[in-house]
């Protein structure tokens, strides 16, 4: 039975300028254990479809479908039902720890009252399990840390902390939001190395979002590729970045840099530009930027065609021919 279960997810948000479109009938599984990888450009709906899991939506949201977590709709979940949920049984990394913590307190007060509310633990209980979580996330002399402030950190400690914050409770899955989009190429190595351990030590399954090929490929088992708020192609990472099926999951690995590319060669794009989450769309979203999209194309959105695991969504090519 998967851990979680995403069945036809749709969020849109309603605003002044009309009906904002981030997430259209999204579906995908989580196993115990699994690491899935949500990749595409920004404004896919990555994030949203995070934010939508967690019922942490601004209120102009509007959210239709299923979130099956172990079982249990959390979109059918009352307020307070879903605080049992957010924190304890589902963390979160957001995007840049800076922001994400309070600039005007400890760090050892932000983590202890996680664990002062969601397990009613004493003040002096949850500071030692809160050092205890800091050296797990290899954070040096991190009894003293907790008395630091936020920008008295680096980059990648602010990180490391968000992870340990994240992880306090115990969580069954941790949703990872761009963890090292603001870190440099050794820091951000070593917060993935950190994910992959201790999605080991405590039997985490793991969503990350990222819009980078080569983290999803050091860490992943499934990959989800997103484009205008709808899955281009799922399957496993190996499989779906060695042999893609999707034309935009291919333009995606094409743009991507590598070392012994020509340097007097511009680097190849994906013409065009995604479209706006307001334009309403019969069709395939990446339609007018695909090489391969015919009439048809722009009239009909495809469905998504399973074959040995994977699933792509195109009328231009076919899972059952490869």
């Amino acid at each position: 039975m998967s851990l979680l279960n995403v069945r036809n997810l749709s969020v849109s948000f309603n605003t002044a300028d009309g009906v904002v479109r981030a997430v259209t009938d999204l579906s995908f599984t989580l196993a115990t254990g699994e690491t899935l990888g949500i990749v595409g450009e920004s404004g896919s709906g990555k994030s949203q479809t995070a934010m939508a899991i967690l019922r942490l939506l601004a209120r102009n949201a509007a959210v239709d479908g299923e979130v099956l977590f172990d079982g249990q709709d959390l979109l059918r979940l009352s307020a307070q039902d879903m605080l049992k949920v957010r924190g304890q049984r589902i963390g979160m990394i957001f995007q840049d720890p800076m922001t994400a913590l309070n600039p005007h307190l400890r760090i050892g007060t932000q983590l202890a009252e996680v664990l002062v509310s969601h397990r009613g633990q004493s003040w002096q209980q949850a500071m030692a399990e809160s050092a205890r979580m800091m050296q797990a996330v290899h954070i040096p002399d991190a009894t003293a840390r907790l008395q630091h402030y936020p920008h008295e950190l680096s980059g990648g400690q602010r990180q490391r902390v968000m992870i340990a914050m994240a992880l306090l409770c115990r969580p069954q899955l941790l949703i990872a939001d761009e963890p090292t989009t603001a870190l440099d190429v050794t820091v951000q190595a070593q917060i993935l190395r950190l994910l992959v351990e201790l999605r080991r030590e405590f039997g985490l399954s793991l969503i990350l979002i990222t819009h980078d090929l080569g983290v999803m490929a050091e860490v992943c088992d499934r990959s989800l590729v997103m484009y205008g708020g709808r899955a281009m192609e799922q399957g496993p990472c190996r499989a779906l970045l060695t042999d893609p099926v999707h034309p935009y999951t291919r333009a995606l690995i094409a743009s991507r840099p590598r070392l012994d590319m020509d340097v007097e060669r511009d680097l190849p794009v994906i013409a065009g530009a995604p479209p706006s989450p307001i334009e309403r769309i019969f069709g395939c979203p990446f339609a007018p930027r695909c090489e391969l999209a015919f009439d048809r194309c722009n009239r009909q959105m495809p469905d998504l065609e399973t074959s040995a695991g994977r699933q792509c969504a195109c009328h231009a090519v076919s899972l059952c021919k490869k």
